[in-house]
């Protein structure tokens, strides 16, 4: 009967779970053709998604517990102050993270003012070259729309600049809390 119900309900949670902690264990790489064997051959065309969708979320939960087992992960016998110092440098490096994010949205601030210059740039040029004047026009407006988003996506990348400021004072603040 217990077949009979993983078929109507295309359940293959456990296969795929049993899968993933099996070739996690084994250090064999993520097959999830192996649902291909594991369903009835009747989900191939009844409840096929779920069958499919059972399967390999739990074949990729099975396989990072497999991991966690492998990698001996599980273990929690840290005692305070390692736990302490651990933290510290999760605080460290999230805000060395957010300082490159910091450094890149500023490279992107730089790379769209150089654009914008550089498409003026480019219809100047073409205005000095005998271009119609139809066609500068129309440059023109296009360019006055494209200035206008670029400065819409700039204030909002300083905006995100702002947010990652106030995100490295409280990250700052937790290292402080975590050292003393």
């Amino acid at each position: 009967m217990p077949d009979f119900k993983k078929i109507y309900l295309g359940d293959y949670s456990k296969e795929g779970y049993d899968n993933g902690i099996d070739d996690a264990k084994h250090h064999r790489p993520k097959n999830k053709f192996k649902f291909f064997k594991a369903i009835h051959p009747i989900n191939y065309v009844w409840n096929f998604n779920n069958a499919y969708d059972s399967f390999t979320q739990n074949y990729n939960e099975g396989y990072l517990d497999g991991q966690r087992v492998v990698n001996e992960v599980y273990n929690s016998n840290t005692h305070k102050g390692e736990h302490m110092a651990q933290s510290e440098e999760n605080y460290e490096r999230h805000l060395q993270m957010l300082d490159k994010l910091k450094e890149n949205l500023t490279t992107l601030t730089e790379y769209l003012d150089d654009i914008t210059t550089k498409y003026q740039q480019q219809i100047n040029a073409m205005a000095s070259a005998g271009f119609v004047q139809n066609i500068i026009d129309g440059l023109e407006e296009r360019h006055i729309v494209f200035d206008s988003k670029i400065k819409k996506l700039q204030d909002m990348i300083q905006n995100h600049k702002r947010e990652i400021e106030l995100h490295e004072e409280a990250l700052e603040n937790l290292i402080n809390t975590a050292r003393s």
